[in-house]
């Protein structure tokens, strides 16, 4: 997965993908209101998070996907997530682009 935060998706783009963690099994994108970006391994059950709880936050989008770099170029179809979930979440997600 791609795993960066730009201001543009361009700009996290630059920054490369790596080998999620073999717990990882997503990629995702996260955009707020912002061009701001933000890409990295995820988890199913955090999309599944994002679908089920996605009315709280309309701002927050999140697209998830399961295949090898597939969050180079975000999708058509997105996922509305919840802000508590990602202010929640950021920490942890943080914490694995450092692993």
């Amino acid at each position: 997965c791609y795993t960066c935060v730009g201001s543009t998706e361009e700009e996290c783009n630059r920054q490369g993908s790596r080998s999620c963690p073999g717990y990882s099994d997503a990629c995702a994108i996260i955009r707020g209101t912002s061009s701001s970006v933000m890409k990295t391994c995820s988890y199913k059950t955090f999309c599944n998070q994002a679908i089920s709880h996605g009315y709280r936050a309309p701002e927050v989008k999140v697209h998830c996907c399961f295949t090898d770099n597939c969050n180079a170029v975000g999708g058509a179809s997105t996922l509305v997530g919840g802000a508590c979930y990602l202010l929640i979440l950021l920490p942890a997600l943080f914490f694995l682009l450092q692993i």
